[in-house]
């Protein structure tokens, strides 16, 4: 395969406050750390760019390590079913070339505040149904 064909340009969105003001800004320092990224670059407030190797990491996990940074994402309908599409393509490319899993942050997300607490409360609240189907969406 090319090598051209690994390296993937894409935007990532935020939604919300951050405590350095425009998230877009915090989050371009932040992702040009991370393994595997090439380039960050702002595209204005809420929108950052990312130029990565896919040999080396995937969007799933460059997107993991921010929320765990404690960013905040867009979680619209439309900007999900994106990263659904490229988690897939990716997930299929990587599968296709021999490279073993995407590396994830170390800390796992966790949400916080009122998230967290209606969450573990439903959690105890259902804990006699283990099989649930829906309980990996909550």
């Amino acid at each position: 395969m090319d090598e051209r064909q690994l390296i993937k340009t894409h935007e990532i969105w935020f939604r919300g406050p951050h405590q350095e003001g425009e998230p877009a800004r915090g989050a371009e320092h932040f992702a040009r750390w991370l393994p595997g990224v090439i380039e960050a670059r702002r595209r204005g407030p809420f929108c950052l760019e990312v130029e990565y190797d896919l040999a080396a990491i995937c969007l799933k996990s460059i997107r993991l390590a921010l929320q765990a940074g404690g960013f905040h994402l867009d979680a619209a309908l439309m900007e999900k079913l994106k990263c659904a599409l490229v988690d897939y393509t990716e997930q299929s490319q990587r599968e296709a070339l021999g490279i073993e899993g995407c590396n994830l942050p170390l800390q796992k997300y966790r949400a916080t505040g009122e998230a967290g607490v209606i969450r573990d409360r439903h959690v105890e609240e259902s804990a006699e149904r283990p099989d649930d189907p829906w309980r990996h969406y909550l």
